[in-house]
């Protein structure tokens, strides 16, 4: 017997559905913060990875300042201490998340900067910050398990379930 293709997944009770269990399992909880930091996290990287990739083909310019090129390590360090500053006073939950996100992205992207002090972002050491990424990929990833009841009824809201 044919079926018809799900067309749910893009109507507006679908949306609600989301909503709702974004409510249920995420809202307020500590995982919440935790699934926002890897979100933000991931698509840092892959916007300062483009960015990156842009620059040294030639396709745009690097960040300078008076004459100081300001590698973008600089921003994740500023990030990670106003995220750390507004842990203090445990205000701000899910943008000092966010600014962790962006913060852990733009310093593990540049982690070798950081360990050999000179710029070796496209040369062999340069590894060195995939590597860098990869553990703290890992370490978010975590919170996708934390949350993976939310990311099942998601799923199964897209599947017309």
């Amino acid at each position: 017997m044919a079926t018809t293709p799900d067309t749910s997944a893009t109507s507006g009770g679908s949306l609600e559905r989301v909503r709702t269990a974004y409510a249920r399992h995420l809202r307020g909880r500590p995982v919440e913060a935790s699934l926002l930091a890897t979100v933000v996290y991931l698509s840092t990287l892959v916007v300062v990875r483009i960015f990156t990739t842009a620059t040294h083909t030639g396709g745009g310019d690097d960040i300078v300042i008076g004459a100081t090129h300001v590698h973008h390590v600089v921003f994740g360090i500023l990030a990670l201490l106003l995220a750390g500053m507004l842990s203090l006073d445990e205000v701000f939950r899910l943008p000092r998340a966010a600014l962790f996100g962006l913060g852990a992205a733009l310093v593990l992207d540049e982690f070798a900067l950081v360990v050999f002090l000179k710029d070796v972002y496209w040369l062999p050491q340069g590894s060195l910050s995939v590597f860098a990424l990869v553990v703290g990929l890992v370490a978010l990833i975590v919170n996708l398990w934390r949350s993976s009841d939310f990311i099942a009824e998601i799923r199964g809201i897209r599947a017309g379930r």
